[in-house]
């Protein structure tokens, strides 16, 4: 099981198309694959977003993250060119 972060603050111009395409964004990453989608937007920094879910297996995580990135509409909110990081974490052997 990998845990997966995806961050982004959204452009304040943008934001109102930003957040009409978050509204179908669970469906779309459940159909990927993901399990137990959320997102939350900073308290203390308004606009800095943060999606998390849980995948199966790395090749679900890089189709995602492969999609989310080719995601121009989506990238077109976020305020910096390359700025939406994806990351995926798995549980440390301590």
């Amino acid at each position: 099981m990998l845990t997966v972060f995806i961050e982004y603050k959204l452009d304040p111009e943008k934001r109102t198309q930003g957040m009409l395409l978050l509204r179908d964004m669970a469906a779309r990453m459940e159909s990927m694959g993901a399990r137990q989608y959320r997102t939350w937007e900073g308290l203390d920094q308004p606009g800095l977003f943060v999606e998390a879910f849980d995948v199966e297996t790395a090749q679900q995580y890089e189709q995602i993250k492969e999609m989310r990135l080719a995601d121009r509409d989506f990238c077109n909110c976020v305020s910096g060119e390359g700025k939406l990081h994806v990351w995926a974490f798995r549980p440390a052997e301590l």
